[in-house]
């Protein structure tokens, strides 16, 4: 599967917020909103942790004054983790954890990687924005990265 590049439209695909119960469908979530979506390999992951997710929840209020109406935060884990990791950092009411326990999302889009050191298939990292569900910019960590972040774009 190719990367999703921009233009292009955020495929049609359930996550989960919390809860195995709670599907949130992510191309109906971001549907007439100016958004921001980041990948991450996993949640407690130390680079995830220390880097990626602490810099958009440090940045939330100025990010929102820019007019972001959702910052995303997607990662091939189950829901629970996902909350434990969101509510560990102080994510809550800055950035939504959405969990992607199968990959699909991942997949659809491009940005999954084998690390079979975290059990098989996760994201690789990137930020990306988005406007009424369309990519206008799009920032990808580079191949083989695996736990390390290495791009300034996307590890605010």
């Amino acid at each position: 599967m190719n990367r999703i590049q921009v233009g292009e439209k955020i495929p049609s695909v359930i996550l989960y917020e919390e809860i195995p119960d709670n599907e949130i469908n992510i191309s109906n979530l971001i549907a007439g909103k100016k958004v921001i979506i980041f990948g991450v390999p996993g949640a407690f992951v130390p680079g995830c942790s220390r880097v990626h997710l602490r810099g958009f929840i440090e940045k939330s209020d100025e990010l929102r004054a820019k007019g972001y109406e959702e910052i995303i935060c997607v990662a091939v884990n189950d829901p629970f983790v996902l909350s434990a990791w969101g509510w560990s950092k102080g994510a809550n009411e800055k950035v939504r954890l959405l969990a992607d326990p199968m990959a699909r999302f991942t997949q659809a889009m491009g940005m999954g990687t084998e690390m079979p050191e975290l059990g098989g298939t996760r994201s690789r990292r990137y930020s990306m924005v988005t406007i009424n569900g369309i990519v206008r910019e799009i920032f990808t960590d580079v191949d083989n990265v695996k736990l390390m972040c290495q791009g300034p774009k996307f590890c605010i």
